[in-house]
């Protein structure tokens, strides 16, 4: 999914200065408080921010977020292992039947 300006906008926000206040997103990108939660709230669906109670956002970094990011990691691996291992049996077979050819 492609992030909107203002998503983009919000993130690089939080990223300059960490925990943001709503308000201060809203004042500095020159929209309603309204619309910079609305924006928030996407991303917070999204699972790239987190907010609290008293209003305050920042980037989500949590040890879920590094959870999901193993578990991609790991999956591609399994599938590259899992295709290595078909190329070895494959290679094991060729093995044989060339030694089955040098022995006729």
């Amino acid at each position: 999914m492609e992030l909107t300006p203002r998503q983009q906008d919000i993130l690089r926000i939080l990223k300059a200065k960490g925990q943001v206040n709503v308000k201060d997103i809203a004042i500095e990108l020159k929209i309603s408080q309204k619309t910079a939660k609305g924006y928030i709230r996407d991303l917070m669906r999204l699972g790239m921010v987190e907010s609290d109670d008293a209003g305050y956002v920042k980037l989500k970094t949590d040890a879920q977020n590094k959870e999901e990011e193993i578990y991609k990691i790991v999956q591609i691996h399994e599938s590259e292992i899992n295709s290595l291992k078909k190329e070895i049996e494959e290679l094991k077979e060729e093995i044989i039947r060339l030694k089955k050819r040098g022995k006729a």
